[in-house]
């Protein structure tokens, strides 16, 4: 059974100390299974050693995430840790060993070997080496873990030949702010350097430097029960360790190609254990392996520059434009090269061969990733410029050609997912699904930008529209005012409206609006018609007086036939007849002007019922008054416009009719020969000038024209009209035949 505890794996285990060997079956399978075989080269291995019951399981898993036991204090103090365990970091590529700690009362007496045997295999393995050690700790010899990191110094040099610099941490634990941190920082650096000086060094250690070999930090944490300041430090920590950002990171120089690969580390810890366990040499594979090693390798680099001509071919194709059939042209380079490494390593050691092609693969693939990436990149480019130009055309055509438009717009999408399933060897590998997602919502993204802006400027087109269909609807009824005014404006206008809206509606689902935005729209554009509407009302309020005295004018003037009455041949009853009639007729239908009756109607409850109106007639001769409940929004006309309009056509009106009375008289003045009047004007002209110099004239003149002046200032313009006709009516009617028949009596005496 596996010793996988989900996250974690206890890698030496007791039966491991007592083989001298690793169960390679089962780590194989915790690498595989535990997804960590998938980090390749790019990672980095933290080991921790310390003395027992110090806390450095519960510190890994405050930094790392991982759940390695930890020891329940109120029931028991013992050994939790036994052997090494491995994990991993939740986020980052950072394998994590938790090593057993030292001065263990559970390890009888002698066994010291199993500490530094475990403490060596960590450091071995690892890249950053913790030493957890408590502050009240410092001096003491066995707590520092001095003894044991100067026997796995002196036997990493002695059995591994080490290659990169490895990184050991001091973390000093609850920690004081009174303590001098300088003095512990030189303190622990100075132990190391004495170990470094006393240990017996191989030939080609011999004169290298303590710092070539090891880069030493020290790092304080306070008390863990200290919570906020203990998780901010441990997370500086951890930054530190994973965070390539951060400018204190440990391993920014750090050569990741001289890793192990993951899927090769469990014959590497293998072997590793077994020299430490055995405490020998080395044990190198047998010739033979050894030989297919070095010759499968050679072939291998051997067919890898055997393409080497085609892969720089494909990679300066694919920087300029996407390539047809990339996947076919990958493959084709990967059979060549495997063909290549098959004439010359077929008859070496078959798991050496196996392995060396498997690494010929992976190394190809990892090649036409990076293309692929590229090709990824030229497809996305290419079809996005295709839609913008396809876009930019759209905004010559109709909106309402939008809906089958966008549609043939999706076979660039279709496209694009079939020029994709082109460039990849083998479905899945290099998760195009997920570039076919982004592409999507990148193309989508940007049509509904379009649309959007299209939309807008097709609501003001939609919105001068409606004000142009309103104006006619109104204009045509202003233009014959009658007692169905409003209802015909209602109806005229819902019947536009409702023809405008389910073309709206069904425009705003082609475009693939969503169900919210589409009654949003549909609730603006209800809104701002029915203003437009209100607008226009408010504009045609300003020739109801004109349009109502032209219709007063056509039923006064004329006769039912069409014809001009003859004023003359009608007596002055008949007359006023016809103006009182005309008059009345024209007054009520001001009255009905003064409120509008056309209410707003929601479309989507009455959308497919036909439009009625809320006003209901019982006869001709209704009234409309202004009531309580009658909303300030529906007057047209207030109660100063309408006393003003009522005011100005009731005078255009009267003038009307006077001028129909003077002419259905024949004027005694109108028999006088017009030479009179001139021969008249010659000789009174100085008399009148003499007039003009009495006060007694001159003065009643002066009011008359203030008088005219101030009936002008205040829009009584026919006010003095009318007063002359009166006057003069009466000198002509009374005066002036007063003195002709005078005149006439003493030339017949």
């Amino acid at each position: 059974m596996i010793k996988n505890y989900g996250d974690r794996y206890h890698l030496i285990d007791k039966k491991a100390l007592e083989d001298k060997k690793l169960d390679r079956d089962q780590l194989v399978q915790f690498v595989k299974e535990s997804g960590i075989s998938e980090i390749g080269k790019n990672y980095n291995i933290i080991s921790i050693i310390g003395s027992q019951s110090t806390g450095k399981s519960t510190l890994l898993n405050q930094l790392f995430g991982t759940k390695f036991d930890v020891q329940n204090r109120q029931q028991s103090v013992g050994q939790t840790t036994v052997g090494v365990w491995i994990s991993k970091d939740i986020q980052n590529n950072i394998v994590v060993l938790d090593v057993e700690g030292s001065d263990s009362v559970e390890r009888k007496s002698g066994e010291n070997m199993v500490e530094n045997q475990t403490a060596l295999m960590a450091l071995a393995m690892s890249h950053c080496f913790i030493i957890n050690v408590f502050l009240n700790a410092l001096g003491q010899h066995t707590s520092c873990q001095l003894s044991i990191i100067k026997i796995i110094m002196q036997q990493n040099l002695k059995l591994f030949q080490q290659d990169t610099v490895k990184h050991i941490i001091f973390v000093v634990r609850d920690w004081d702010e009174d303590a001098n941190y300088e003095e512990a920082s030189r303190r622990l650096n100075g132990y190391l350097l004495n170990i470094w000086k006393e240990i017996p060094k191989p030939d080609q250690y011999r004169e290298t430097d303590f710092n070539q070999l090891f880069r030493v930090q020290v790092v304080t944490l306070v008390y863990y029960k200290m919570k906020k300041e203990f998780a901010e430090q441990t997370n500086e920590l951890h930054s530190k360790l994973t965070n390539n950002q951060d400018p204190n990171f440990i391993f920014s120089n750090f050569d990741y190609e001289k890793n192990v690969r993951w899927s090769d580390m469990p014959q590497y810890l293998s072997n590793i254990w077994e020299v430490i366990s055995n405490n020998k040499d080395l044990n190198l594979p047998n010739e033979k392996i050894l030989i297919s090693n070095m010759r499968c390798q050679q072939i291998k680099l051997e067919a890898l520059e055997g393409v080497k001509q085609l892969n720089e071919d494909l990679q300066n194709r694919v920087r300029s434009k996407y390539v047809d059939h990339f996947g076919q042209e990958c493959q084709t380079i990967m059979n060549l090269a495997k063909k290549i490494y098959d004439k010359d390593a077929r008859d070496y050691h078959i798991e050496v061969y196996k392995e060396k092609e498997k690494e010929l693969k992976d190394e190809l693939i990892n090649k036409f990733f990076s293309f692929f990436q590229k090709q990824t990149e030229q497809l996305k480019q290419y079809y996005m410029e295709q839609l913008t130009d396809n876009l930019e055309k759209l905004k010559k055509e109709s909106i309402y050609d939008l809906p089958d438009r966008l549609n043939e717009l999706d076979l660039l999408k279709v496209e694009f997912e079939e020029q994709l399933g082109k460039s990849v060897i083998e479905v899945g590998l290099w998760h195009e699904e997920d570039h076919i997602r982004f592409f999507r919502q990148q193309f989508d993204n940007n049509t509904k930008s379009f649309v959007e802006a299209q939309l807008a400027a097709f609501k003001q087109q939609l919105d001068n529209i409606i004000k142009s269909e309103c104006d006619k609807i109104v204009s045509s009824q202003v233009l014959n005012i009658s007692q169905k005014f409003w209802l015909q404006i209602e109806i005229d206008y819902y019947t536009m409206f409702s023809d405008k809206y389910k073309k709206y509606e069904t425009l705003l689902i082609g475009l693939r609006v969503q169900q919210k935005q589409v009654e949003d729209y549909l609730n603006k554009f209800e809104e701002d018609s029915f203003y437009n509407l209100k607008q226009v009302i408010a504009v045609a309020s300003g020739r109801f007086k004109d349009q109502l005295f032209q219709q007063f004018k056509a039923q006064f003037v004329r006769a039912a036939d069409g014809q001009p009455r003859n004023w003359q041949k009608l007596t002055e009853e008949e007359i006023f007849h016809f103006y009182s009639e005309s008059r009345d007729k024209v007054l009520s239908l001001l009255e009905i002007l003064r409120i509008r009756k056309v209410k707003f109607i929601k479309q989507q409850v009455a959308i497919k019922q036909k439009a009625k109106t809320q006003l209901i007639t019982s006869g001709p001769k209704i009234q409309y008054q202004i009531s309580s409940d009658t909303d300030s929004d529906d007057i047209v006309l207030n109660e100063v416009f309408y006393t003003q309009i009522k005011m100005q056509l009731s005078e255009d009106i009267d003038v009307q009719y006077q001028d129909a009375i003077q002419k259905h008289k024949q004027d005694f003045l109108q028999n006088i020969p017009k030479p009179f009047w001139f021969l008249l004007l010659f000789f009174m002209y100085d008399d009148v000038l003499r007039w003009m110099g009495n006060p007694l004239f001159l003065y009643p003149i002066l009011i008359i024209l203030c008088f005219i002046g101030f009936c002008i200032a205040i829009g009584l313009h026919s006010l003095p009209k009318l007063a002359f006709q009166w006057v003069f009516r009466t000198i002509n009617q009374a005066v002036i035949p007063l003195i002709f028949g005078g005149i006439s009596k003493l030339k017949g005496s």
